[in-house]
């Protein structure tokens, strides 16, 4: 008797977001340099965050994240925590 058992394969899919963010205390250049070293520090750590990218003229980040391991609204709520207001600009899946 043969016994046919499939095995299900787990596909991760990686999205890619742009989100507009905006502080509202404002200070110098070198300000601003560090904030967006923290902002991408803080947001890269998250588990299921794969590569995050700040723009730190136009205040937009694009982060490419596993959709098994982490949430949108998770990653949205460490940005907000930081003292950040944020706007989904777009979002793709990638693989």
């Amino acid at each position: 008797m043969n016994t046919l058992v499939t095995k299900e394969e787990h596909v991760t899919k990686t999205k890619k977001v742009i989100l507009n963010t905006s502080k509202t205390d404002t200070g110098c250049s070198i300000c601003a340099d560090f904030k967006a070293d923290n902002l991408r520090h803080a947001v890269a750590r998250l588990n299921g965050v794969l590569k995050v990218k700040v723009d730190e003229i136009t205040g937009k980040v694009t982060i490419e994240y596993e959709t098994q391991k982490i949430s949108l609204p998770k990653i949205t709520e460490r940005i907000k925590k930081l003292g950040y207001q944020v706007e989904i600009l777009s979002r793709e899946e990638i693989q």
